[in-house]
């Protein structure tokens, strides 16, 4: 009977931290971007429709969309913005359909909002789940940002906005796609040519189409922000060049150059397309390129003049790809079943011992949309830590988190859905995914303070002194006694030199004094702040970024003070910020013979 009390609180604890931890996907700052992750996937019979525009406005910015007839299974919302600089804030709110959506902020490199998206100098690509405020025929957005408000410093103009819609229709062919979204950053040297590196190249893997047995049409769209007409830039797709090259650049380059983000949407194949400002989307046929997996690959440049380097006339400064979707379709009339599968990932810094692990997971269908419950299994080392329920979205991906409470040494973690096996799969070999990891030991951190060793002894020659004889130096010129001048000008040599006693001399001396900070533990411990007294004063504070565990590092402080005895203390981590094994060693007190 015990044992089945246990076995309800655990299972009680696990649930409540699931329910706690339970997503939100959340999205922070990163200068080269945020890789492109899918947003929806699946198999049906009906259409995916994705359009957008109109390029780089001011707000309020509107937006039609006309989404085809059928059942709307699930829909996003995506809209770019433009921030000025990363370290610029203000906010986002659109108006969907009459409805007002989320007010998200806008941080810059503060950003942790969910599905905000913020890379290189301050663009953004947000997204909203408009699923239950889609419809069929005309949608409207009408977007605002803090642009205009008072103290506002956000540019906040708007590149542009696209609706992805997934609509179920009987009487459609077979459809199978992924869509993927995110915000990755190609650049060269910068404006400036002062960046470290580049970042020419971005790939993306496509995972659809393997329960259809024939493939009528293909197409890849794509979306970019950014992008300068007159600039190259290339797209790939499975190591076949697509687009067709601008006239403004064949002349100069040859028939190979592209310049497939210029500013212009739906050119890109050879079509007029439209004038979009700094914002594109593209549609390309790729049937004839399908291989068993597939890719694309956006190109910031290619060296056309081969001199080895991609100068500013031969790519973009700046090329935001934000979204990238395949969409399949097929007449066939066989019968798809639901393929789920589940990821698993975990930050080594999450891994201390009895410390909270957040472990993030995905659950894919590729397959027939499921939208119901489904069972989820956590397992540690073979044995089962708990089972729950899980309610799988429409779109085809389904993120959270949960924790777990990290025990030192090496284990096996495993993810199983569907255990039960109710729900009828196209393949249940891919039910569970299994990761290996090491739980290390808490930090513990310690400091010790060296001996004080002298850099130089701080003199104030006293100004009336100098002032008196400079005095009389003039005072000898004017009366024309060379043998004067001579005198004087020995006594102030004297006086500057220190052979001659000064009226006030500083009673201060400066030291250098090395403080050494060991952390004996496993894991690291970042940012914490090492405090140094003297004489019971605050003398300095040092800020650690992070220390690996095992390791020692040393850094020399600076104080001034008289010669004499002197009483030094450190203590690192004075707040405990850092969980630690042993938390009595963090204080170290030494009396110093300062000479």
């Amino acid at each position: 009977m015990k044992t089945g009390i246990t076995k309800i609180v655990i299972l009680f604890v696990f649930l409540l931290s699931l329910l706690i931890s339970i997503p939100l996907s959340g999205a922070s700052y990163s200068f080269e971007g945020i890789p492109l992750t899918p947003d929806a996937q699946g198999t049906f019979r009906g259409e995916v429709y994705i359009d957008g525009g109109h390029g780089l406005t001011f707000p309020p910015y509107s937006q039609n969309f006309n989404v085809p007839d059928g059942t709307v299974r699930w829909a996003r919302l995506y809209v770019g913005v433009w921030g000025g600089t990363e370290n610029y804030e203000g906010w986002l709110r659109p108006e969907f359909n009459g409805q007002k959506l989320e007010q998200l902020p806008l941080a810059g490199v503060n950003d942790e909002s969910k599905n905000v998206y913020c890379a290189g100098h301050g663009v953004y690509w947000v997204s909203y789940d408009v699923s239950n405020v889609t419809k069929n025929g005309e949608n409207i957005v009408n977007i605002l940002t803090s642009k205009g408000e008072p103290g506002n410093k956000l540019d906040g103009r708007v590149y542009g906005a696209v609706l992805a819609v997934g609509c179920e229709n009987e009487k459609a062919p077979e459809v199978s796609y992924q869509l993927l979204s995110g915000n990755v950053n190609l650049h060269g040297k910068g404006w400036s040519g002062t960046l470290a590196n580049s970042n020419d190249r971005a790939n993306v893997n496509f995972s659809c189409g393997q329960a259809l047995n024939n493939k009528d049409t293909a197409n890849l769209s794509v979306v970019y922000l950014t992008g300068s007409k007159g600039l190259p830039d290339y797209l790939e797709f499975n190591g076949k060049m697509l687009g067709t090259s601008p006239k403004n650049l064949s002349e100069k380059y040859g028939e190979k150059v592209r310049d497939i983000a210029d500013e212009t949407s739906n050119d890109a194949s050879g079509n007029e397309g439209s004038p979009s400002r700094y914002f594109d989307i593209e549609s390309f046929d790729v049937l004839d390129y399908l291989q068993d997996n597939n890719s694309a690959t956006f190109v910031r440049g290619i060296d056309l003049n081969g001199d080895g380097d991609i100068d500013d006339k031969e790519g973009e400064d700046y090329l935001h790809p934000v979204l990238a979707a395949l969409v399949l379709s097929s007449k066939d009339k066989a019968s798809v079943l639901p393929d789920l599968y589940p990821e698993m990932n975990i930050s080594e810094e999450e891994l201390v011992d009895g410390m909270p692990a957040k472990i993030s997971f995905t659950i894919n269908n590729p397959g027939r949309i499921y939208d119901q419950n489904c069972t989820m299994s956590f397992k540690v080392d073979g044995s089962e830590v708990s089972t729950f329920p899980v309610h799988m979205e429409a779109s085809g991906v389904y993120s959270s988190s949960f924790s777990w409470s990290a025990i030192k040494g090496k284990h096996l973690l495993e993810l199983s859905l569907n255990p039960e096996n109710s729900i009828q799969e196209s393949d249940k070999k891919n039910n569970v995914c299994a990761l290996n990891i090491s739980v290390k030991s808490k930090p513990e951190l310690s400091v010790s303070l060296g001996d004080p060793v002298k850099i130089e002894a701080q003199k104030e020659v006293a100004s009336s002194s100098i002032v008196f004889l400079s005095f009389l130096s003039i005072l000898g010129f004017r009366r024309k006694k060379p043998y004067l001048l001579l005198l004087l000008a020995v006594l102030i040599i004297l006086a500057l030199s220190g052979c001659i006693e000064e009226s006030h001399v500083a009673e201060k001396t400066a030291y250098s004094i090395p403080v050494k900070i060991i952390n004996n533990g496993e894991a690291s411990a970042r940012n914490f702040h090492v405090n140094i007294s003297l004489d019971g004063k605050s003398a300095t504070v040092l800020n650690i970024p992070e220390i690996a565990g095992q390791k020692t590092i040393v850094n020399d402080i600076r104080v001034e003070t008289v010669g004499g005895e002197h009483t030094l203390r450190a203590k690192v981590d004075e707040h405990n910020h850092i969980v630690e094994s042993d938390e009595d060693n963090n204080e170290f007190e030494v009396s110093c013979n300062f000479a």
